[in-house]
């Protein structure tokens, strides 16, 4: 109701929005909610200005010279001005658990403020991104946080993932929620690739160990039992990670040294 409302809304405003004028209003918008990053009081934007952004965002898109691209860039853009200025000092000078639990903290933040930021842009997103199949907003979102993070941090987040990732594959006890609620939000930026190769060389080489003291400790045939078993292992715990599908994640599998005709050689 309040959508349609904010349409007929923008429909009925005469002129011409230059984007400058235009992004001004929107760039404000944004950084207002950018303070719920530090859970500052007042940052969450109340109905009126919501609709304030979002007739703003729509008129940008709709009028005869309309900005959905320059908008679209700039969304992007400003959200990672947002997390260099507001995230990363908070990440400096913290390791191992402290780093994690501030970034899960952050990130949980940036989730929280994406769900108003991305419905200043609902008709922007549900337009222009879908016609020209760009990554949706909040996709682009993701990006903006972990392109950033790992720029600064790249050393830290995969320290402290691949360490977690292993303590769970050796039976310890792990936060998962703390784990699988960062790979899921670095699974749908495009820094995925990143994590992706970070988890394929740990797996390769924690199982480069592991076949040294398989080979010695079992017969043959318990030795290809405990390689099937681990594969089958290795296969769910990839498409739980690293969110793909289960062929993908067999092939990538077969790339660590437990691969058959490696074992058998």
């Amino acid at each position: 109701m309040e959508i349609a409302h904010c349409r007929s809304k923008a429909v009925k405003m005469n002129g011409h929005l230059s984007f400058e004028d235009g992004w001004k209003i929107l760039e404000h918008g944004i950084v207002k909610c950018s303070k719920i990053l530090e859970d500052c009081p007042g940052a969450r934007p109340t109905v009126d200005e919501y609709m304030k952004y979002y007739d703003c965002a729509y008129r940008m898109a709709v009028q005869k010279d309309q900005y959905c691209q320059e908008m679209y860039n700039g969304y992007k853009k400003t959200l990672e001005d947002c997390v260099r200025a507001m995230a990363l000092p908070h990440l400096m000078h913290k390791r191992d658990d402290c780093f994690l639990r501030e970034l899960v903290k952050m990130w949980s933040n940036y989730c929280s403020m994406v769900r108003f930021t991305t419905g200043f842009f609902a008709y922007l997103d549900r337009c222009f991104v879908a016609h020209r199949k760009l990554p949706s907003l909040e996709d682009t979102a993701a990006t903006s946080f972990f392109s950033p993070v790992f720029s600064y941090f790249n050393n830290e987040i995969s320290d402290v993932l691949l360490t977690l990732i292993r303590q769970e594959r050796d039976g310890c006890n792990v936060d998962m929620d703390l784990l699988m609620g960062i790979t899921r939000g670095i699974c749908r930026s495009e820094v995925k690739t990143m994590l992706r190769s970070a988890v394929i060389q740990d797996t390769y080489l924690y199982y480069s160990r592991k076949t040294f003291e398989w080979i010695a400790q079992y017969p043959l045939q318990d030795y290809l039992a405990k390689v099937q078993e681990t594969m089958e292992k290795e296969t769910k715990r990839l498409i739980h990670y690293l969110c793909i599908f289960e062929d993908e994640s067999s092939d990538l599998c077969l790339k660590v040294p437990f691969k058959l005709g490696s074992l058998l050689q």
